[in-house]
């Protein structure tokens, strides 16, 4: 049976460069192009609230928030005076792979490369005290609101804009490799 160990690696680029894993304890990590010289990881425990990663696709551009719950008053307050720093810095989010005795298989393999925004600190109670949380929302490529959405020309999408206008009405009947000659039938 084969054995599957993996673990989220963050690189945050602030000033001095902010190296966490989803483990605990230290962890150095070979160099690889993001970090020649290689780096050593402070484990935060566990990360809540990890979403998929998703690639840029048809000109979406993914907003994911990272979320570590369960923190301490004295992480909270160093997240608070840091807010200024993290906006706008590149965070790369990866996993490293362990072995069968838990040692680290070579350089992280980075799956997503993101701009932070607004860091978010909160605190609720709970039946056992009070919970710290600190969220950190993220955008991939550029996610102005200002950027046009997609496109799709279906005649639907042409009616909402202009009730009357039929000009894209028969574009369900293009296909990939078929010719149609244009004008009416």
């Amino acid at each position: 049976m084969a054995d599957y160990r993996r673990s989220i690696v963050w690189r945050l680029g602030v000033n001095p460069v902010c190296y966490l894993w989803s483990g605990f304890g230290w962890l150095d990590v070979p160099g690889d192009y993001v970090d020649p010289s290689g780096a050593r990881y402070l484990g935060i425990g566990s990360l809540i609230e990890v979403p998929a990663l998703q690639a840029m696709i048809n000109g979406v551009a993914q907003r994911p928030t990272f979320t570590v719950s369960g923190v301490t008053p004295e992480t909270l307050r160093f997240a608070n005076e840091d807010r200024g720093e993290i906006r706008g810095a590149t965070l790369h989010v990866g996993a490293v792979t362990f072995d069968r005795d838990w040692q680290i298989e070579g350089a992280p393999e980075w799956e997503g490369r993101f701009t932070c925004d607004v860091l978010i600190t909160s605190g609720r109670a709970t039946d056992t005290g009070r919970e710290l949380t600190i969220q950190l929302p993220v955008s991939s490529g550029d996610t102005f609101r200002s950027n046009a959405q997609l496109a799709w020309w279906t005649d639907a999408d042409q009616r909402k804009r202009s009730p009357t206008d039929a000009i894209c009405n028969l574009v369900a009947q293009m296909n990939q490799g078929i010719t149609r000659a244009w004008g009416p039938k």
